[in-house]
C-alpha cells in the first residue's frame, strides 16, 4: 500500500482525459501547480440534508502507522504532538474555538513551506491536498515568503492558515526574564516577521455534506460540476487496487470534518431559517439571560416596523407593553448635519411616521430582517435616544444592559463600517468552495472541499475579528449583554448566546464556544474580569469620555453576580490586585509608552481608565497557561487599602515605601525612517528609563504608562523636581531629564517585587497626594528590607 500515492508511471494524458492517467508521475504532471493551472471557478451545490459516512466495515488505513508522514501527520491529530496541556489545564486551539472536551487531542503544525511542497511532490497525498487547497485560494503562494499553521482535531474541517514573512525564534535566560518582566523562569519567544502588505489567509478543507453527485463509477455525473482544466488536474489517479468489500473511500481523510455550505446571500431564505432555527433553540433549550416565561417589557422608546400609518414605520413609546423585539448594534461612523438620528428638534416627526426610502441603507436593511423574522419591534440608539442638546442619553445609557438583556435577538452589522452600508449582501465566490477531487483508479472519486475561512482561526476566544465592529467599545459592551446575537459579517452568518454559538457552514452537532459567556466567567474568576479589561481596551471609542460609561452596565451584571462593589474600573473588593495593569510595550525596542493621556481628567491616575491605549494584567494573571509559573514563583500581596473616596476615586494606601530617582536617557533611533510604517510607530528616539532606590542595588527598569516628564519651578514646593505624566498633547522629552519618584510596594514574589511608581500630583498640592506614573516588575525583593524603607498611608489621586 506504500507505493499507492508514492509511484506513478510516466505517460502524458491526452487532452480528452479526465485528470492524470494511471501512467504519469505526479510531480512530472503537477511541477507547479501557480504556474500551470488557472484558478476554478466557484461551485454551487445544493445543501442536502447529511450522508453520513459508510460504517459497514471498519477504515483500511492507507500507509501503515510507521510510516506516517513528518509533515502533515496525514491530517490526522491523533498521530502528531498534541496541542495544549493537559496537567496544566492550558487548552489547545481547538478547545478555544470549539465546544470540544478538555481531553480532545487536538495538533498545531507549523511545517515549513518547502518541506510540504516537497512531501506533496514525493507522493503524500494529504501534503498535495494541503498545497493544492492553498493554490486554490491563493494561486502562487508557492513563490512567496511564508509560514504555514495546520489546525487539526477530530470532527473538524482542517483550517490552515497561510502567512507572509518569515518565523524568527530567540530565547531569553532567567536572569534577562527576571530583569524584563520579574519572572525568575527562562522564556522562548517564537515572533512571526508578517508583511504588512499581505494579510493572513485561512484556508478550510473539510468534506462536503451533500449526497455526491456521482454516478455508480464515483465520477461526477453530467452537469453537477463545471468541467473546468483546473479541476480535471486536481485528480489523482492510483495503481490499480483490488476491491475490498465495504471499502470506504471517506476512510482515506476521515480525520477530516464535514462542513455544510454557505447560502449565497445573506438575506434569503436559508439564512432567515438559519437565524430563526437558532433563536428558537435557545429560548427553548438553553437558560441564557433573558430566557424566562414572560415576554419581555419594551424600552422607553422603540420603532414599530408593522406600523398602522401610511410609512408602516413609527417611533413609538409604550407604557407596559410587553413584546419580542431586536436591538441593533453596529458602528455609527462620522456624524455629520445629515446622519440619520432623532434629536429633540425631529422627535415628534418621528413619532408621527417614518418614511423608509429616507431610512439610510444600513437600517433599511435591518427593517427588512426584522419585517421578515416575524417581530414588530426594533431598538435602534440612535433613533430610540434623543441624541444632542435636550437629549436623554444620560438616563437611557444606564438602560442599556436590560435592553440589550431583554432584546429577543441583537443584529450585529458586521459587514458594515456605518450607516451607509448593507448587511443583505451577495457573499464574494472568489472564497469558494471549490471542489477537489481525489480519483482513484477503478474505486471512485473521493471529493472534498476548499474555501476560505470565514472567520480567522485564533481569535474567536478574544471576541473575533469580524471588521469595524470588533474594534469599537460600545459594541463590546452591547455584545456581552445581548442574550442573543446575530453577527452579518461578509462571509456568514454567526450566531452567538450564552451557552454556545455556531456559525453557517459548521456541520449539525458542531459548535463553537461563546464569547459572551466571559460576562459570566467574569462573575466567578477575577482573572476572567482582567482579561476581559484587556480586551476593552484595545478597542475604540470616538469620545473618552465614554470610556467608563461603555462599561458601566457590564460592571453591574458581574455586581449583580458577585456581590462586588463597581468602583471606578474596578471592583473594590479586588482594589490591590487590579492596579497591576501596565501599558502593553507595542514599542519595546524604544521603551516608549504605546498609551497616551486622556484630553480630560476622566478618572483617577491609579485607574487603567486615565490612559488611552492598550493595557496588560501580565504580571498579575494567575491562571491558564500563567498558573505553572505562579506555582513557583507566587505573588504575594502586601498593600493594603485603608481609604477610598468614592467621588473622586481618591484612595489612601497603606504600605512600604521609598523615594527614588528617575533618569530618563534619550538616543536617536539608527533604523529610523519615514518612508518605513514600522519604524515611524518606533518612533526618533529609543528611551530607558531607570530607576535608583539604594546605593546597595542596581538601578532598575520600568513601563512608563503614558510619557513623562520632570517639573520644574519653587525648590520650596512639593512637586518640584518630580516626575509626572506629561499633558494631554505634549510630546515625547527629546532631551535627557532627571526627576523624583515615590515607589510603593504592591506585592513581592521570590526574587522580584512588584511596584507602582508615583509622582507628586499637580492637581492636589495641597493635600500631599500622588498620582500614578508606571509600574515596575524588577525591584529586588531585598530592597525592602532596608532601613531607609518606611511604611504608612499614601494617597493616589
Amino acid at each position: 500500500m506504500k507505493k499507492l500515492f508514492r509511484k506513478l508511471k510516466d505517460k502524458k494524458p491526452t487532452g480528452n482525459d479526465q485528470g492524470l492517467s494511471e501512467t504519469t508521475s505526479l510531480r512530472e504532471a503537477l511541477p507547479s501547480i501557480a504556474q500551470d493551472i488557472t484558478p476554478p471557478a466557484p461551485i454551487q451545490t445544493p445543501v442536502a440534508q447529511p450522508s453520513p459516512p459508510t460504517t459497514t466495515a471498519p477504515p483500511i488505513e492507507v500507509l501503515p502507522s510507521s510510516n506516517i508522514c513528518q509533515i502533515c501527520f496525514h491530517l490526522d491529530a491523533t498521530h502528531a504532538p498534541r496541542d495544549g496541556n493537559l496537567n496544566t489545564k492550558d487548552p489547545s486551539w481547538a478547545e478555544l474555538e470549539y465546544n470540544l472536551p478538555p481531553d480532545t487531542h487536538a495538533a498545531k503544525l507549523v511545517p515549513k513551506s518547502e518541506d510540504l511542497i516537497n512531501s506533496a511532490n514525493g507522493g503524500c497525498m494529504h501534503c498535495f491536498i494541503v498545497r493544492t487547497a492553498l493554490n486554490a485560494i491563493h494561486p502562487g503562494w508557492e513563490n512567496e515568503k511564508t509560514i504555514l499553521h495546520v489546525f487539526l482535531a477530530p470532527g473538524v474541517p482542517v483550517v490552515v492558515r497561510l502567512e507572509f514573512g518569515s518565523l524568527i525564534t530567540t530565547h531569553m535566560s532567567r536572569e534577562e526574564a527576571l530583569q524584563t518582566y520579574g519572572f525568575d523562569v527562562p522564556v522562548k519567544f517564537t515572533v512571526i516577521v508578517r508583511d504588512p502588505e499581505k494579510p493572513s489567509v485561512d484556508v478550510e478543507i473539510y468534506r462536503p455534506l451533500s449526497p455526491s453527485p456521482s454516478g455508480g463509477s464515483g465520477t461526477p455525473g453530467p452537469g453537477k460540476y463545471p468541467s473546468s482544466p483546473y479541476c480535471q488536474k486536481l485528480y489523482l489517479f492510483c495503481l490499480p487496487i483490488r476491491r475490498v468489500l465495504g471499502f470506504d473511500l471517506s476512510s482515506l481523510v476521515r480525520h477530516v470534518g464535514f462542513g455544510e455550505e454557505i447560502p449565497q446571500c445573506a438575506g434569503n431564505e436559508d439564512s432567515l431559517n438559519f437565524i430563526n432555527q437558532r433563536v428558537n433553540e435557545c429560548i427553548t433549550s438553553h437558560s441564557c439571560e433573558g430566557n424566562n416565561k414572560l415576554l419581555p417589557q419594551l424600552p422607553s422608546r422603540v420603532i414599530w416596523v408593522q406600523a398602522h400609518t401610511p410609512s408602516r414605520i413609527q417611533l413609538v413609546e409604550p407604557t407596559g407593553i410587553r413584546a419580542k423585539y431586536i436591538a441593533l448594534s453596529y458602528c455609527w461612523g462620522s456624524v455629520s448635519p445629515d446622519t440619520y438620528l432623532t434629536d429633540a428638534r425631529n422627535l415628534e416627526s418621528r413619532k408621527a411616521g417614518i418614511n423608509y426610502d429616507e431610512l439610510p441603507p444600513l437600517l433599511q436593511d435591518v427593517v427588512t430582517c426584522v419585517r421578515a423574522l416575524g417581530i414588530e419591534y426594533l431598538w435602534v440608539d440612535r433613533l430610540c435616544i434623543v441624541q444632542g442638546d435636550g437629549g436623554d442619553f444620560s438616563t437611557q445609557a444606564p438602560k442599556m444592559g436590560d435592553i440589550y438583556g431583554d432584546a429577543t435577538l441583537t443584529i450585529a452589522a458586521a459587514s458594515g463600517e456605518s450607516e451607509n452600508d448593507r448587511i443583505l449582501l451577495e457573499r464574494d465566490t472568489k472564497a469558494g468552495p471549490f471542489s477537489l477531487d481525489l480519483k482513484l483508479k477503478g474505486m471512485g472519486t473521493l471529493t472534498l472541499k476548499v474555501r476560505q475561512r470565514t472567520h480567522k482561526i485564533e481569535t474567536e476566544y478574544v471576541g473575533g475579528d469580524y471588521g469595524r465592529v470588533s474594534t469599537r467599545a460600545w459594541i463590546w459592551q452591547e455584545r456581552l449583554l445581548s442574550s442573543r446575537t446575530v453577527f452579518f459579517t461578509p462571509r456568514a452568518l454567526k450566531f452567538e448566546c450564552h451557552h454556545h454559538s455556531v456559525w453557517q457552514g459548521y456541520a449539525p452537532g458542531v459548535v463553537g464556544n461563546s464569547w459572551s459567556t466571559h460576562v459570566e466567567l467574569a462573575s466567578s474568576s477575577h482573572n476572567a474580569w482582567l482579561r476581559l479589561l484587556i480586551e476593552f481596551m484595545k478597542r475604540n471609542i470616538t469620545n473618552a469620555s465614554d470610556r467608563l460609561p461603555a462599561i458601566e452596565s457590564v460592571m453591574k451584571r458581574i455586581a449583580v453576580n458577585t456581590g462586588w462593589s463597581p468602583f471606578w474600573g474596578v471592583f473594590e473588593e479586588k482594589l490591590v490586585e487590579s492596579l497591576g495593569w501596565s501599558a502593553i510595550d507595542l514599542k519595546t525596542s524604544s521603551g516608549q509608552a504605546s498609551c497616551r493621556m486622556n484630553p480630560g481628567h476622566y478618572a483617577p491616575t491609579w485607574s487603567w481608565a486615565s490612559v488611552d491605549g492598550e493595557i496588560t494584567y501580565i504580571h498579575v494573571l494567575t491562571d491558564q497557561h500563567y498558573a505553572p509559573l505562579h506555582q513557583v514563583d507566587p505573588l504575594m500581596y502586601e498593600l493594603q487599602c485603608r481609604d477610598l473616596d468614592r467621588a473622586t476615586g481618591a484612595i489612601t494606601m497603606i504600605g512600604s515605601y521609598l523615594i527614588g530617582g528617575i533618569r530618563c536617557t534619550i538616543e536617536p533611533n539608527a533604523s529610523y525612517s519615514e518612508e518605513s510604517e514600522m519604524t515611524r510607530e518606533v518612533g526618533k528616539y529609543r528611551y530607558t528609563h531607570n530607576v535608583r532606590v539604594s546605593g546597595q542595588h542596581p538601578d532598575f527598569l520600568f513601563n512608563p504608562d503614558v510619557p513623562l516628564m520632570s517639573v520644574e519651578g519653587d525648590p520650596n514646593q512639593p512637586y518640584s523636581g518630580s516626575a509626572v505624566r506629561a499633558p494631554y498633547g505634549v510630546n515625547n522629552a527629546t532631551e535627557e531629564w532627571t526627576g523624583n519618584c515615590l515607589v510603593l510596594l504592591v506585592a513581592r514574589r521570590n526574587k522580584r517585587s512588584l511596584a507602582l511608581l508615583l509622582g507628586a500630583s499637580l492637581r492636589d498640592i495641597d493635600g500631599a497626594a500622588w498620582e500614578r506614573i508606571g509600574l515596575s516588575t524588577s525591584i529586588d525583593v531585598s530592597v525592602w528590607d532596608e532601613e531607609h524603607v518606611k511604611t504608612g498611608p499614601v494617597r493616589v489621586v
